[in-house]
């Protein structure tokens, strides 16, 4: 009498199919007769055809779901299942259509995001296309109406006094912190998750996840270079390359931000209301349509749920402000800005000596020409 085990295995030991069924399953595919000979008289036609279709559905919902039917193909070849190729892609388009289709047009399956309402998730990070001018951006999106809560240039995006700034001065504009708040795995977003998870008495409050999985901020970031960034830096880039500017020492540097930050914050500004009141419209990835303001502030509207931000009061603020960040930290960061802070005193001395207009400029010619004149009198 045969063990358990001897039974298990001859169980699991792979069935050949009959001709009959072989011509049976290429018939039912629609394959011309001469095809179907073919591959009766081909000897890798007796394959174990319902051990493949059991195989491509386990490689379908693991790791390997975005590999072609080649890749599928020559996987099962490696592990002893000889097939043909058009067998391969037939029931991959059988078991997993959407995906041939994603495949076939060259696209990656996107991750849902799922998210029930506004402010049960912000999503912060800095942004550096602009930094090799001194320019770096940092900002926040609500995961569910994709509102950019704050958008600022900035000294540096790599301070986590300077960001827990940013959060706390748009805690105390809603007077409210989100359910949670996520960020990359930045040391620089450090004093931002101790201060929600103050807020929240929460540890679970604040989740770090690596960059390409902080999507709603990071999608916006692939959205801003297309529409703005890119601008500004082929404007740097041609500056530099004309030799107008020169960024190898720092006073050219602080004369850089004296001239063009406040006129790059207004550029953003605008570019932050345009996108909180422009209309997003229905997609295939499960996010909600409509304008970030009104997905923002009436999302029963739209099928969100409301009530979702944490009230936080105001001495908890105001103890956030004193003890948790550190608004007058002297370290190197702090240094640089205070001998940036001297410099740009000395700056507005020129401008009333040379009767140059005050900053903030107009347009990019009007900084250009205010760079040029500190430079050739400074510099």
């Amino acid at each position: 009498m045969l063990s358990d085990d001897s039974e298990s295995e001859e169980e699991n030991e792979p069935q050949e199919i009959d001709e009959e069924s072989i011509i049976t399953y290429y018939f039912n595919c629609g394959f011309s007769y001469e095809e179907i000979r073919g591959f009766a008289n081909n000897p890798n036609s007796n394959c174990i055809v319902e051990q493949v279709r059991q195989r491509i559905r386990e490689l379908i919902n693991g790791p390997a779901s975005s590999g072609g039917y080649r890749t599928v193909w020559h996987t099962l070849e490696m592990e002893g299942l000889r097939v043909p190729r058009i067998v391969v892609q037939d029931i991959l388009k059988e078991l997993d259509p959407e995906g041939t289709e994603w495949r076939k047009a060259h696209r990656f399956k996107r991750r849902e995001y799922h998210n029930p309402g506004p402010n049960y998730a912000w999503h912060m990070d800095g942004y550096d296309k602009l930094k090799p001018w001194g320019f770096p951006i940092h900002g926040a999106i609500d995961g569910f109406s994709r509102k950019i809560l704050w958008l600022n240039v900035t000294r540096s995006n790599n301070s986590p006094d300077n960001i827990a700034k940013f959060y706390l001065k748009t805690v105390e504009e809603h007077k409210g912190c989100p359910v949670e708040m996520v960020t990359d795995l930045g040391t620089e977003n450090g004093l931002v998750a101790a201060t929600q998870c103050y807020f929240r008495d929460n540890h679970d409050a604040h989740r770090y996840v690596p960059s390409p999985r902080n999507q709603r901020i990071e999608a916006w970031w692939s959205f801003f270079s297309r529409n703005r960034s890119t601008w500004w830096r082929n404007f740097f880039s041609d500056l530099e390359s004309r030799e107008e500017i020169d960024l190898s020492y720092d006073l050219s540097k602080e004369c850089m931000w004296y001239c063009f930050h406040d006129l790059l914050q207004k550029d953003i500004d605008t570019v932050k209301e345009h996108w909180n009141t422009h209309r997003i419209r229905r997609s295939r990835y499960n996010t909600v349509p409509g304008r970030p303001d009104s997905l923002f502030y009436f999302p029963e509207s739209h099928g969100g749920v409301s009530n979702l931000l944490k009230e936080v009061p105001e001495q908890e603020i105001n103890y956030a402000y004193e003890e948790i960040v550190q608004m007058n930290q002297v370290n190197e960061y702090q240094e640089y800005f205070e001998y940036a802070r001297e410099d740009q005193e000395y700056f507005e001395y020129a401008r009333e000596a040379l009767g140059l207009p005050r900053v903030p400029v107009r347009d990019t010619q009007e900084a250009c020409e205010l760079y040029e004149r500190i430079k050739v009198d400074m510099l």
